[in-house]
């Protein structure tokens, strides 16, 4: 088929928005007539290691700490307060998704994505001093925030490279993070038991790297300068959706806030939680008129991307398989601390299975996509297994190890192949001028979906421990000995893990009582698995709808690199630099 053919077919389906006119010397265009060894150079290469280290710096702020969330609590001391130390990360990355891909689209991403390494460096600053949890909080508003930028590699990397090559490339960045994303639990635990710094060691890391990608960013990566975007000077400083801007950070904030309230701060009934996510919810719904009727140029969030199937296919399987991946990530060391084991490295090894099990799924998927045909199949079968082996693990018990870790790594194996896909494709079934801004909705719809599913999946084992302790522990406890009046302690105790206060407990009790605890988490942590099965079969449907994107891996380059304002625009026998103008 010719390439033309290609072309037309590959934007049949976008749905135009308005854009200034771009700079020719700023396209790319195809890979062939870009320079020899342009990949080579020294700004590409200085930006792709720039991005791995910033992606790094992501899993630092993420997967230790939330590995580590009860030993971190202990040395600052403990507070109720801990599991916001996760949340706001997950809720800062969500709003920080699209205002970052949003702005960058418009005005250049330079200084976005110098600006998120640099609030990466501020906030691992702050966590590794912090003396409390609250400061710690504070610190992964910093973080969260600065992730939204140094996870945007699907952008910053994607429009510089062909088409066919952004699934190779995403790899790229991904298999650089493999030590921190896949080994994180234990090395945070090493951290933990083997330094001086403790656990402030992965926020030490997170400081040298965050340095590192800063000073590269500043010297290598210089990506198309708003004036080569706007040639024509049209797009102002004055014209950003500041009321957008406000109604959907306001509103996504209000409406998560309100979700992780539920059944942890409060009860789900409490006018706080309810009186939130209504507030949250009412806020989106004004954003979404306001930004279908404002007339507004650039709007923070077009309408008009929702009614492409294909991309909503996409960003619903993305964001269920960050529902399930996100919460599995908190869950799944109590799993294994409470069903197998209580030594702190052995929970670690095993906390790999998640980590472990999504890189290679991302691996697989990212090869896949450039090598395998119809990418809605490998988009279905990737959906059923995470159906599969996801909701089997509703098996779970204390005796079953092997097989709940063989269930979980071929689940999370799923889960990380749907990701890459969608990561790798979204920004396909749009023009190269919206990459940020199909790229960095789905990242907030992503985060957000990750969020609201930690919230639901802790609710539910909350409630179901409430039920299943005294159900299964309080007969075995009593029948050893223990007086009826101590079973209000003896249930405190095992949420804590610290029997000191219980009257009456003794060795013989300690002993009755084990087996009938594990068995009380693990029908909770079964409940919770069968649970998933609903969101995994939305990923079945969103699966069948995805599209097939051969006829969008073209040679085709968004962007070039330019330099200090200037573009070296290249044809098979010309060279020429082209100034550009000034707004």
């Amino acid at each position: 088929m010719e390439k033309a053919t290609l072309n037309r077919r590959a934007s049949a389906t976008r749905i135009s928005i308005y854009h200034d006119q771009v700079a020719e010397a700023a396209k790319g265009g195809d890979v062939e007539n870009l320079p020899k060894g342009y990949y080579l150079r020294p700004d590409f290469l200085g930006t792709l290691i720039a991005t791995c280290c910033a992606s790094i710096v992501a899993f630092l702020g993420w997967v230790l700490p939330a590995n580590t969330l009860s030993l971190i609590n202990a040395d600052l001391g403990v507070s109720q307060n801990i599991t916001w130390v996760a949340l706001v990360w997950t809720l800062a990355t969500a709003v920080g998704y699209t205002l970052i891909g949003r702005l960058s689209d418009i005005f250049g991403r330079r200084w976005f994505i110098i600006g998120t390494s640099m609030l990466g460096l501020v906030g691992n600053i702050i966590a590794a001093t912090a003396q409390s949890v609250s400061t710690l909080i504070v610190a992964n508003i910093f973080n969260g925030l600065a992730a939204s930028g140094q996870l945007s590699f699907p952008v910053i990397i994607g429009e510089l490279v062909p088409n066919r090559a952004r699934g190779p490339y995403n790899v790229v960045v991904l298999f650089s993070s493999m030590p921190f994303a896949v080994f994180g639990p234990v090395i945070a635990r090493a951290f933990i038991q083997h330094t001086e710094g403790s656990w402030r060691w992965s926020y030490y890391l997170g400081i040298i790297l965050s340095g590192i990608s800063v000073i590269l960013y500043f010297l290598f990566y210089w990506p198309p300068t708003y004036a080569l975007l706007h040639v024509n000077g049209k797009a102002k400083l004055q014209q950003i959706d500041l009321v957008g801007v406000f109604l959907y950070s306001a509103g996504l904030v209000l409406f998560l806030i309100g979700v992780n309230w539920g059944g942890s701060s409060y009860p789900w009934r409490s006018a706080h939680v309810i009186g939130t996510i209504i507030a949250g919810v009412l806020t989106l719904t004004v954003l979404g008129f306001w930004e279908a009727h404002s007339g507004l140029n650039y709007p923070l969030i077009p309408m008009r991307l929702f009614r492409n199937i294909q991309w909503v296919a996409i960003t619903v399987c993305a964001t269920v398989g960050a529902m399930i991946y996100y919460s599995m990530s908190v869950l799944w060391p109590l799993v294994v601390g409470s069903l197998y084991t209580n030594d702190v490295t052995e929970i670690g090894w095993m906390s790999c299975v998640v980590g472990g099990g999504l890189l290679l799924g991302q691996v697989l998927g990212g090869f896949g996509i450039r090598y395998l045909p119809r990418m809605k199949i490998q988009m279905f079968i990737a959906a059923l297994f995470v159906c599969a082996f996801v909701g089997g693990l509703g098996s779970v018990n204390q005796g079953n190890q092997s097989q709940t870790v063989a269930l979980f790594i071929i689940g999370c194996v799923g889960v990380g192949y749907v990701e890459i896909l969608t990561l790798s494709s979204v920004a396909l079934v749009w023009e190269p001028e919206d990459i940020g801004l199909s790229t960095g909705i789905l990242g907030s719809i992503r985060s957000a979906g990750g969020s609201v599913a930690t919230a639901i999946y802790t609710s539910i084992l909350t409630n179901k421990l409430a039920t299943n302790v005294p159900k299964y522990v309080a007969p075995a406890a009593t029948s050893a000995g223990l007086p009826v009046s101590s079973l209000p302690a003896l249930f405190s105790g095992i949420s804590t893990g610290s029997f000191a206060s219980v009257p009456g407990i003794n060795n013989e009790i300690l002993a009755a009582i084990t087996g009938p605890i594990k068995t009380a988490y693990a029908k909770s942590f079964s409940t919770v698995f069968l649970a998933t099965i609903s969101f995994s079969g939305l990923l079945v449907l969103a699966a069948l709808l995805s599209p097939n994107v051969e006829d969008y891996l073209t040679g085709e380059v968004a962007r070039k690199l330019v330099h200090g304002g200037r573009v070296s625009e290249t044809s098979s026998d010309s060279r020429k630099d082209v100034e550009p103008q000034t707004p």
